[in-house]
């Protein structure tokens, strides 16, 4: 188990308040319990991308975000539609597309009776 430096201790406890085993955001309202989920929350406020694609320049702060965007280097097409042979990279691209299948239209207009 590693430790963190006085100053790395410092500069979490400067973005995060701990009562009672809860890691409270300063910036904000969110709290957890666990460290590591607060120090992957805190990205959002310190902008911090510490993971770096080894293809290009992009960098994400999230494992499974750079993981979906290796996909676009490598081609990968891991979720493929039962009633075709249509393949996408991303899940929510399958789950748009078995609409057409379906016929599902989840969204409407608040402003008149559209659906999309």
């Amino acid at each position: 188990k590693r430790s963190l430096s006085s100053a790395s201790r410092e500069a979490y406890h400067s973005l995060v308040s701990i009562r009672g085993g809860q890691h409270s955001c300063r910036q904000c309202s969110y709290a957890t319990k666990y460290k590591a989920i607060m120090q992957r929350h805190l990205f959002k406020h310190t902008g911090e991308r510490p993971l770096q694609c080894h293809l290009c320049p992009a960098a994400f702060s999230l494992k499974g975000v750079l993981k979906r965007h290796l996909r676009t280097h490598t081609g990968e097409r891991p979720f493929s539609c039962d009633q075709c042979n249509a393949s996408f990279s991303q899940n929510a691209s399958l789950t748009g597309h078995m609409r057409t299948h379906t016929g599902e239209r989840p969204f409407s207009c608040d402003c008149c009776s559209a659906s999309f």
